[in-house]
């Protein structure tokens, strides 16, 4: 009995010893010491996951104005830039990351991809590097949100988003964001209805913002009910009269409105 005793003390305690050798999960370094520039930073992160990507580029621009030493926002702002400034993003970006962890340095990697005449590798290069940063940040909002994007198989991806809506929930964090792209994917699918049961939770979701005015436009404006597309772009125009996308469909569709009752 008493040579037993100490190997079945180890079996007790074994599942507790594999739960503190458990690897913590990573983040991607968005923030700082700066307050304000790091509420600026989640504003644009909010933003950004909301496809309404005018506003975010203002958030990332300011924050790392306020707070030099970011570098996460800089690649965000390299996305949505052009020219000169895009590579003064990412060379910021590339020097900033220095010394921070390894799933932030996978998130710099990505402005480093080849996307011309390359498509299919990059796209797989891209998924691979996605899927290598939720390993690493499991618990990380924004990495899973983006891994689960790059599912190509939509069933998959529709399973994963869905996953990441019951953490979102649990944890209190919103996801309007996740009913927009589960509403697309069902919309190509051909499950129409269920696409408009996403869009319409994320309009009740998100009452304040653009994207899903602009999101519930586009469904209906596909399903060529101009009606009700150019009041749902009107509503997006009131909460954001700078969404782009929103003036533009809204202006085709008037005028193709107005050409069709001229031509009665």
């Amino acid at each position: 009995m008493k040579t037993g005793m100490p190997y079945l003390i180890v079996l007790m305690f074994l599942p507790l010893l594999i739960i503190a050798q458990e690897v913590e999960s990573q983040y991607i370094e968005w923030t700082g010491d700066d307050e304000i520039a790091n509420a600026l930073v989640g504003a644009g992160i909010d933003c950004a996951m909301n496809i309404e990507f005018e506003k975010a580029y203002t958030f990332f621009d300011a924050a790392v104005q306020k707070d030099p030493t970011l570098f996460a926002p800089h690649v965000m702002l390299r996305n949505f830039s052009n020219g000169e400034k895009r590579a003064y993003h990412k060379e910021q970006a590339q020097k900033l990351v220095e010394g921070k962890n390894e799933v932030s340095k996978l998130f710099v990697s990505l402005m480093d991809i080849k996307w011309k005449d390359n498509e299919d590798n990059a796209r797989k290069e891209r998924n691979e590097t996605w899927a290598k940063m939720h390993e690493l940040a499991y618990d990380g909002a924004f990495v899973h949100f983006r891994y689960a994007q790059t599912l190509e198989d939509e069933n998959a991806r529709i399973a994963e988003f869905e996953k990441l809506i019951a953490k979102n929930e649990a944890n209190e964090r919103s996801t309007g964001h996740i009913h927009n792209l589960l509403g697309y994917t069902h919309y190509g699918m051909g499950n129409k209805e269920k696409a408009k049961e996403h869009f319409k939770k994320y309009v009740e979701l998100r009452p304040n913002g653009y994207n899903a005015y602009d999101s519930m436009a586009e469904f209906y404006m596909n399903e060529g009910n101009n009606e009700k597309a150019i009041k749902y772009y009107k509503k997006a125009l009131m909460h954001y009269p700078g969404a782009n996308n929103a003036r533009e469909k809204l202006e085709e569709l008037e005028k193709k409105v107005a050409d069709s009752d001229a031509q009665e």
